[in-house]
């Protein structure tokens, strides 16, 4: 019986593995200018880490569609399995099915040119110029490498976190509160980079109540394979989370 750690170790070396190529065939994520956030860009700002099958990319709309040239450039291996472009933004996802010791898996990588979209029609986050100004290049550990890529601004990190509000996103922002505090201008940022600015307060009260639940410590350490984190420290970012409000 093929374990669930195993299995996702895999996951991440084949993430790795697309990470590399992407790398290549894009001048190191200079051409275009490619920034990634999700689950694997939480590594640049906490020494603490999860596994995750998905691995998100953003990039700038300007003239033409960056989604195109990146369709194009990554392993044959990958299938689309969806691919938009509207006015304002475009949305491409591939995704790979191996094998792990008999077991069928798969990993997805996604690319969100102009915007970033979430679920409903409130969850708008501009990928601007500014974005991409804010960014910095960082080395993050993914299975067995080392691997120098563009992430956000930490002011900008933590607000697709709160407009996603997604349970893993919940618990990355309390570890993100717990290990680096609130940004101090994240409530003037979320006016110029929110579509919906007051998605931040409604979110807000989700994130707080889905913390304070007596079932978040368990799940926390689910996460993270770690004790590290306890009741104390829970009330802790709680009482920072309640000053956004």
């Amino acid at each position: 019986m093929v374990k669930h750690s195993e299995i996702m170790k895999l996951r991440e070396e084949e993430i790795s593995i697309l990470i590399e190529h992407l790398s290549r065939h894009t001048d190191e994520f200079e051409n275009p200018k490619i920034v990634m956030i999700g689950g694997y860009a939480l590594r640049a700002f906490t020494s603490l880490s999860r596994y995750t099958r998905d691995c998100d990319f953003v990039l700038r709309k300007l003239n033409g569609w960056n989604l195109d040239k990146i369709q194009k450039l990554l392993p044959m291996d990958l299938s689309t399995e969806v691919f938009e472009k509207r006015d304002t933004y475009g949305f491409l996802r591939c995704i790979k099915l191996f094998k792990a010791n008999g077991k069928s898996a798969k990993i997805s990588i996604d690319f969100m040119e102009g915007e970033v979209r979430g679920r409903t029609k409130e969850q708008v986050f501009f990928i601007t110029e500014k974005f991409l100004q804010e960014t910095r290049k960082v080395k993050i550990p993914i299975a067995e490498k080392i691997t120098e890529i563009y992430i956000p601004d930490y002011t900008d990190y933590v607000l697709l976190k709160i407009m996603s509000v997604r349970p893993s996103d919940i618990r990355d922002i309390a570890t993100l509160i717990w290990k680096n505090g609130i940004p101090d201008d994240l409530k003037e940022r979320a006016k110029k980079a929110l579509a919906h600015p007051e998605i931040l307060e409604k979110n807000m009260k989700l994130i707080i109540d889905d913390i304070f639940d007596k079932r978040f410590l368990n799940s926390w350490k689910g996460t993270f394979v770690t004790t590290e984190f306890t009741e104390k420290t829970k009330e802790e970012v709680l009482k920072e989370l309640k000053k956004l409000l």
